[in-house]
């Protein structure tokens, strides 16, 4: 057994090799130059270039397209690498007639001119015919980039997040998250309208690639922006999906179900009706296979639970790599479903409305090791756990926009959400010594029920006056919370002395009834006025307070009574606090062509009280701050798509209640939490400095971006730790600390393999620092991830993805040198796309993930094999029928390292492992499942 492993491990790592020399061999192959195409867009009527033009490279005997490009400032084109052929040249523009001319590549024609290929304006034009496959594969116009989504070819069944991935200059990771020319995509729209709220994934998880017309990409600029006509710099990249015309006159959607091994199962559906301005969608979905349709935070994004508690500083995570798969943690169980209605009631009032349930049931069985910095040693603490949580959870939300003039608007915008949740875990734990001498040991049960509900309400008014940019608006925000539960704790803890003799036993069995209510309230408004010529000053005045009560009762159990009815004083509280805050500033805002700044400053004056109740230390908490937060940004556009970005902010973190009050928490006996009374409040300065390049004319991209924060009076840990592992912790300021973080990107076409490659690398510094038994301790950590993506279509029929990374990190600690760390990750992938004859579909995915210089138990090599075979059948390709195989080789677990302060962390997490599933698919619109695109299909990468 031990000789297959130790095989399989070495054929794996021999894969591993293979990608990575792969990808370095296309590289190098690209160095093998084709022909060239040259010419200029010439408007000859006006007597002048066409920039922006789309200029399309098509085959003449069946109109595939080879590549395409954009004409520059001057009109001018240049296509290289194109292969000995005949061609047909397509140069398309918003505001002229499509232009073609024919020309032929060949060993004595490798460099081909058509000078000025003229364009005729439409205007002149008789109305014309479009063909559909006629259409450019990108336009330009203005700002926004233009797909055309028939342009670029999908699998059958495909959801849009598989048409994203196609469409060049943008990438979606394996979680699903999206960005557009380097920048995170925030909202993505349906005909201009959300869906299902702000989670870009309910759209693209959930509507079918086929439904989809043009798929337009901007910025969108801030409610703020939009009212005055001066960018703030606060706009979200946003996706904004056009649905085909025959699909706004009817129902579409698609129906999956699916049952395999080892009790697995899954399904969804999604039904849609689309009538002009009223969109009505139904979805639903249930699986314990670890399938995501929508993002976490829409089954948990419920304020006012009580998870609320703050808890201190020190202990925050600066390094982490992980492991696996997305959502690769434990076996999750969910299901989910929601409804979403849009629609314009009359003619100026815009209505928004979404409902979502979602049940989600993770069981996660872990392993832990942590080793402990002391000033002068080391300790180990190991724990084995099993969760079981359950959570249930509700939200509507609505949205009312009316526009009551040309010059006034209001939006309001309510929500409203409940939640009830069950947590349940059993852990055994040890603690020891360097040299292995236990110090403690146990075993913990806890279980704990909470159920609560979370309103909101926003009203937004906003007015614009007949002079430009001189504007008023307010924004008024509400909100309450209320939650409530009780919790079961059961715990024996063994000690040791240094003679591994047994000297001290504590237990623990004692309930607690918890009880939160919260509310708070926000006030804001802003005026502008222009000043000098393209300039505007804003004034603004914010207020915002909150209340906050939390009770808690504890009860110990009574052996006399069998029962728990015997008050634990020192974990029974009841304290309230209160926040406040009232900010003023200042800011001028000047636009021109090329660039726009803003400078400003914030005065504000916060005010926090608390008052904690326990029966026998009662403690009353006053603090009161004042800040000056100066705030800049810049940014210089070279072109439409390159510009240069600087943004200077500063901001306050106050302390919490639990973190100033002299209370000591001892719910853990082996972690009692001490409060500190003269906190002092975070300050922090933050500058982040962007570079974009985006150069469609040669499908080029280039992003940089580098961050940078300093934190004056940062709350961390003070902690000491006994002789038999207990920690007594409590919170303390320090200067000196900051972090620097940055990533680039450069991605570039592979013209001879219709693809593209990207190459991008992270890399962040942090400096922080700690305190172990009086010592400081100082840590600098280093982490550094380069990765290379390889994404070509050989054939119309077979798509090849290859990738490689690594993440190198470093710890170095002041107390304990020899405890200085370094590990590393890689992960090498592939995936397969093929198109089979008979309408049959493989697809398959391989990666194998490689860590070392961690713990023993966790140095290993994960291999991660999953495949499908699906065909079509029914009449239009209705039905799809699919095999599916994950983790071939049953070697799927979750590897985690943490390095913090004062602990470095292993975790190693069970995960999903091999198994079976036959699925069928149904589509709801008559026209079938549709592989996208026509004869114009786009293989080429940005």
């Amino acid at each position: 057994m031990n000789t297959f492993v130790a095989s399989t491990t070495t054929a794996m790592r021999k894969v591993g090799l293979l990608i990575f020399s792969l990808i370095i061999f296309t590289t190098i192959a690209l160095a093998q130059k084709g022909g060239t195409v040259q010419g200029v867009a010439f408007d000859t009527l006006l007597k002048q270039p066409v920039s922006g033009a789309t200029v399309t490279l098509l085959r003449q005997k069946d109109s595939s397209l080879v590549s395409f490009s954009l004409a520059d400032e001057k009109g001018r084109f240049d296509i290289s690498d194109i292969a000995s052929g005949d061609y047909r040249l397509m140069i398309t523009h918003v505001n002229y007639r499509n232009s073609n001319k024919l020309f032929t590549v060949n060993s004595s024609n490798m460099r081909v001119d058509l000078g000025n290929v003229v364009m005729h304006n439409r205007s002149t034009m008789l109305e014309e015919v479009v063909v559909t496959f006629e259409a450019p594969p990108v336009t330009l116009n203005g700002d926004t980039i233009q797909y055309n989504a028939g342009s670029f070819k999908t699998q059958p069944n495909a959801t849009v997040e598989e048409l994203i991935k196609k469409l060049p200059g943008l990438q979606v990771d394996k979680n699903g998250n999206i960005k557009a020319q380097g920048e995170k995509v925030k909202k993505v729209l349906v005909d201009g309208k959300e869906f299902f709220g702000n989670d870009p994934k309910l759209a693209t998880r959930n509507l079918p690639a086929d439904a989809v017309d043009k798929v337009d990409v901007y910025d969108r600029q801030s409610d703020q922006a939009q009212l005055t006509g001066f960018d703030d710099g606060s706009g979200e990249k946003t996706i904004n999906l056009k649905l085909k015309k025959e699909r706004k006159g009817g129902m579409f959607g698609k129906i999956n179900a699916g049952a395999g091994t080892s009790d697995r199962y899954q399904g969804k559906f999604n039904v849609n009706s689309f009538k002009g301005a009223r969109q009505t969608s139904l979805i639903g979905m249930g699986n314990n296979t670890n399938a995501e349709g929508f993002s976490f935070v829409d089954m948990l994004n419920f304020s006012g639970g009580l998870q609320q508690q703050q808890n201190g500083g020190g202990g925050s995570q600066v390094l982490n790599q992980m492991a696996g798969t997305q959502n690769n943690n434990g076996i999750n169980t969910t299901w989910g479903g929601g409804f979403n209605h849009n629609d314009i009631i009359g003619t100026k009032t815009d209505f928004r409305s979404n409902y979502f349930y979602s049940r989600y049931n993770p069981f996660i069985e872990s392993n832990v090791q942590r080793e402990y910095l002391l000033p002068d040693s080391s300790y180990f603490y190991k724990s084995n756990s099993r969760t079981n949580n359950l959570t249930n959870t509700h939200r509507v939300n609505f949205i009312t926009d009316i526009q009551i003039d040309s010059f006034h608007s209001l939006k309001i915008s309510p929500s409203f959400g409940s939640q009830r949740t069950t947590n349940n875990s059993v852990s055994d734990y040890e603690t020891s010594s360097g040299r292995g001498q236990v110090s403690n040991s146990g075993f913990s049960n806890n279980l704990g029920k909470s159920s609560g509900y979370n309103f909101q309400n926003e009203v937004l008014f906003r007015k614009k006056f007949r002079l430009k940019g001189r504007t008023f608006s307010i924004n008024l925000q509400a909100t309450k919370n209320k939650s409530d539960g009780n919790e079961d704790q059961q715990a024996i803890t063994q000690f040791y002395n240094k003679e591994s003799t047994l000297v001290r036993r504590d237990s623990i069995y004692r309930q607690s009834q918890l009880d939160a209510n919260s509310w708070s309230y926000t006030a804001k408004a802003i005026y502008t006025e222009p000043v000098f010529k393209r300039s505007l000053l804003e004034f603004s005045i914010a207020n915002s307070n909150s209340k906050n009560n939390s009770n808690r009762t504890t009860y110990d159990y009574n052996s006399s009574t069998g029962k728990y009815n015997r008050l634990n004083p020192m974990l029974s509280n009841n304290f309230d606090n209160s926040y406040g805050y009232i900010n003023s500033g200042l800011r001028l805002r000047t636009q021109r062509k090329k660039y726009y700044y803003a400078v400003g400053a914030y005065w504000q004056n916060a005010a926090l009280q608390g008052k904690i109740k326990t029966g026998i230390n009662d403690s009353l908490i006053k603090k009161a701050f004042s800040n000056l937060l100066p705030v800049a940004q810049f940014q210089y556009n070279f072109n439409r798509f390159n510009k240069l970005s600087f943004f200077y902010h500063t901001y306050t973190t106050q302390p919490s209640v639990t973190q100033l009050q002299p209370v000591p928490d001892v719910s853990n006996p082996l972690y009692i939490r001490e409060g500190n009374p003269f906190l002092k409040q975070e300050y922090t300065h933050a500058v982040r400095l962007g570079y974009t390049s985006i150069n469609f004319y040669k499908n080029r991209n280039a992003f940089i971006n580098i961050n940078a924060s300093q934190t004056q009076n940062k709350i961390v840990n003070y902690d000491i730790v006994d002789s038999v592992g207990l920690v007594r912790s409590r919170p303390v300021n320090v200067n000196g600390v900051y972090d620097i973080s940055g990533s680039l990107s450069y991605s570039f076409p592979i013209k001879p393999l219709r693809g593209s490659m990207e190459v991008s690398s992270t890399i962040a510094f942090n400096k922080g620092k700690q305190f172990i038994n009086s010592n400081q301790n100082n840590i600098a950590t280093t982490s550094i991830g380069p990765a290379v993506r390889l994404d070509v279509n050989p054939t119309e029929k077979l798509n090849l993805v290859l990738s490689a990374s690594a993440n190198y990190n470093s710890a170095v600690y002041s107390l304990q040198k020899t405890l200085n760390a370094t590990y590393l990750s890689q992960n090498y992938g592939a995936e397969i796309g093929w198109q089979l004859p008979a309408k049959f579909f493989f697809a398959t995915d391989f990666t194998y993930n490689m860590y070392s210089r961690q713990a023993s138990a966790f140095n290993t090599n994960v291999p991660l094999w999953t495949a499908s075979l699906s065909k079509l059948f029914l009449k239009n390709n209705r039905g799809e029928i699919k095999l599916s195989g994950y983790d071939l080789l049953n070697r799927n677990i979750s590897i985690n390292r943490n390095t913090t302060q004062n602990y470095i962390e292993d975790a190693s997490i069970t995960s999903l492992r091999r198994y079976f599933l036959l699925s069928f698919t149904f589509s709801l619109n008559k026209t079938g499942l549709s592989t996208g695109g026509g004869r114009n299909n786009v293989q080429i990468r940005m």
